[in-house]
């Protein structure tokens, strides 16, 4: 993957947001380096809980851009970082919760108003970068992990300690996500879990956008599985911050998806507020 971040011409467009959210960017000073941010703010709220989301490995908030709006269309305050270290991943957990605690301080956002809650999401890299920053923060009430990756059994050993709701969406075993090692920490998490690989994804197919030097490393993304991880990502997150009954249903019945294989659906009764 890193080849491919290397290449930035090839960059996909950023999505515009939709209406109802307000985009805009900002140079926030995290862990000592200054990164750009682009925040996404639903309209009309006067309170609402945050997401923050993480790029891969050598890429950009850009390629992350689309989870902003659908997250804030759906009534979250959406963060997206540049990461500030290429593989450094202790000091990218660290600025991710930096931001979480930068944004719930109102320092960066005041309206809609930060309720003082909090999820950490991420994809591939991303994905166990969120999970370390996530195991050392109280204020992270929910970690979404979209094909996340491990690195040295970091994300492993993390995920003993996280006591809170947690959702892993894998795609199919491939070079680019580390033959599928996800697996362990989906077998380390202790607390309320969903679990479930998207059938035939590809590792492009969590990013939005993907550009076409991804999909010849790590294959073609597609439209109908990719908008299987926006459903069961909305779910989750609606059902921990919101007490969404619909997104709860639909988490207890992904058993009757034939777009996914289910891994685990233990305790989501207590995916709730």
């Amino acid at each position: 993957m890193g080849l491919i971040g290397l290449s930035t011409g090839c960059r996909a467009p950023a999505p515009n947001p939709p209406e109802g959210v307000l985009k805009f960017e900002r140079e926030v000073k995290l862990t000592g380096k200054e990164v750009a941010v682009d925040f996404y703010l639903p309209q009309g709220l006067k309170k609402a809980p945050v997401v923050v989301v993480a790029h891969g490995f050598s890429r950009s908030r850009l390629n992350m851009a689309g989870w902003g709006g659908l997250l804030a269309s759906n009534g979250f305050i959406t963060a997206i970082p540049d990461l500030p270290a290429w593989s450094d991943h202790e000091r990218n957990s660290h600025a991710i919760r930096e931001l979480l605690h930068r944004i719930n301080s109102k320092t960066l956002v005041t309206e809609p108003a930060p309720n003082g809650h909090g999820a950490l999401m991420g994809f591939s890299m991303g994905g166990l970068c969120a999970l370390l920053a996530a195991a050392t923060n109280d204020q992270v009430r929910c970690w979404v992990g979209l094909d996340p990756v491990d690195a040295s059994q970091k994300g492993a050993e993390a995920a003993k300690r996280l006591h809170i709701p947690c959702a892993v969406f894998q795609a199919e075993p491939s070079r680019c996500n580390r033959d599928g090692n996800a697996k362990q920490l989906v077998a380390g998490l202790p607390g309320p879990l969903f679990a479930l690989r998207v059938r035939g994804a590809t590792h492009t197919d969590p990013e939005l956008p993907t550009d076409w030097l991804a999909e010849l490393f790590c294959g073609k993304a597609d439209a109908k599985r990719r908008a299987i991880f926006e459903c069961y990502t909305l779910a989750v997150l609606k059902s921990v911050f919101f007490g969404d009954a619909s997104s709860l249903a639909a988490l207890a019945s992904a058993t009757n998806d034939a777009g996914v294989k289910v891994l685990s659906t233990r305790a989501i009764k207590d995916f709730k507020p």
